[in-house]
């Protein structure tokens, strides 16, 4: 658009009101297309929306493959003694366990009553090393002189062993001398086992007797964990026994005896099946946001007549209440205890679900799973609709070239009004300017007349 031209007003006449009058009034074909536009951009979000909800209830139908009612689920008559899980290769079954011991960590610790102060001076001499997995690591003193510097040593130069210093609250010395250095394996198993060699001095004192390290042989011995299973001998290094009983994992607690059963898991299978009805039900309230018919006079909501979003509503409430043949004894969703309702939602009754299954669990399977099944049924019709190059996608694609072309129009007739405002203020600046010659003349003639009046 050119640079406005204020025009004078000398001539009482304001032509720039006139001109925005004009303008406004050729505007109109602008506003019009802006307001077809809009509309057609709240109706591709909607479309994007409409894709969303099918494509949940797609998901959480593909959830309900042959996989989901393979799940086991295994349990303990004893969870004090030990607690069980299955895994993908557990069989049905039930299994005695015999729990003889449970594994441990080496610990070795000082003597009582030896250190009342953990940062003085303790050593000034001598040699420190342990041995475990076969190797001998010789623990570098060097600056090392209080019970707290060798605790740091040995933790920072090896990791197998695990030193650290505690109070075990002894108040029988003054000052008390309740500090003791302890060493534990980090793992535990009789392969963890380490030996220590303690050679530390102070002031010439004997090797070894600053410190006075032990293994205690009833509680501090590192040891394997001890079982049967149905009468069969098992090892295990960890209290989590995994791998020596196929398809179980096994934690060890305390000695004692429990059973373990393994039996189909269906609360996987349920929830799945919930969440089947929940995407539909989700689907279902936006359709009625979309259906509803308006009585205050406002436009009615973007899909409210799509023809697309119409059929894809009726085509998946009629594969839901359908047959099915998929060569088993269920046929549809209410024999299984899902029903579509007045209400247009779905609806789950978990009793007669458990029923189904009690009876004819493998039938319940292939209504879903099989070929020919609900989940192939569902999945095949809505990924005609959200599918890379579906249906909703063609709308979509269309939809925006709409919108596209609409930009195209809007550009075009704003700059043909920049064009005709331009013109509007020359053609109207050339009027102001005549007009104010004319009055110039006329007031020109007028004095004339006066001047050569005769009487």
């Amino acid at each position: 658009m050119s640079t406005p031209i204020t025009l004078s007003g000398f001539n009482n006449i304001d032509f720039k009101s006139i001109i925005n009058l004009i303008m406004q009034a050729e505007n109109e074909k602008v506003t019009r297309v802006q307001s077809d536009q809009t509309k057609q951009q709240t109706k591709l979000t909607s479309y994007g929306t409409f894709a969303g909800n099918l494509a949940s209830v797609q998901s959480a139908f593909k959830a309900l493959t042959s996989t989901t009612f393979e799940s086991l689920a295994a349990s303990s008559s004893d969870e004090t003694v030990l607690t069980a899980s299955a895994t993908s290769s557990s069989t049905k079954g039930s299994y005695s366990i015999e729990v003889q011991n449970l594994a441990r960590a080496q610990v070795t610790i000082s003597a009582v009553r030896q250190f009342s102060d953990i940062t003085a001076t303790l050593i000034d001499g001598g040699s420190f090393s342990i041995a475990q997995h076969g190797t001998t690591t010789d623990i570098d003193l060097t600056g090392v002189h209080s019970l707290t510097e060798l605790r740091d040593a040995i933790n920072s130069q090896q990791t197998g062993v695990k030193a650290s210093i505690i109070n075990d609250g002894s108040t029988s010395d003054v000052p008390p001398r309740p500090f003791r250095l302890v060493l534990a394996s980090t793992q535990t198993g009789a392969a963890e086992a380490f030996t220590i060699n303690d050679q530390t001095t102070l002031n010439g004192t004997g090797a070894g007797t600053i410190l006075n390290l032990s293994t205690d042989g009833t509680n501090g011995t590192a040891r394997d964990a001890a079982l049967t299973f149905n009468g069969i001998q098992i090892q295990s290094s960890t209290n989590i026994v995994s791998g020596a009983i196929p398809g179980l994992s096994i934690k060890l607690l305390k000695p004692g005896s429990a059973a373990v059963s393994v039996d189909s898991d269906d609360s996987s299978l349920k929830e799945k099946v919930k969440a089947a009805v929940n995407a539909f039900n989700a689907f279902n309230d936006y359709v009625q946001s979309q259906s509803k018919i308006t009585t205050d006079g406002s436009a009615r909501p973007p899909l409210a007549t799509d023809p697309l979003f119409r059929g894809a509503n009726r085509q998946l409430r009629s594969a839901l209440i359908s047959d099915v043949v998929s060569g088993g004894s269920i046929h549809n969703l209410a024999e299984i205890g899902v029903r579509l309702e007045r209400s247009g939602k779905l609806t789950f009754d978990e009793s007669d679900f458990d029923a189904a299954l009690d009876s004819n669990r493998a039938d319940v399977e292939s209504f879903f799973s099989k070929s020919g099944g609900l989940v192939e049924r569902i999945n095949g019709l809505l990924d005609s609709y959200v599918g890379a190059g579906g249906a909703i996608d063609i709308v979509k694609t269309n939809t925006q070239r709409t919108i596209d072309s609409y930009t195209t129009r809007i550009q075009a007739l704003q700059a043909q009004l920049a064009l005709r405002e331009d013109t509007l203020s020359k053609q109207f600046s050339a009027a102001d300017t005549a007009i104010s010659q004319l009055n110039s003349q006329a007031n020109a003639l007028g004095g004339l007349t006066n001047q050569y009046r005769l009487f």
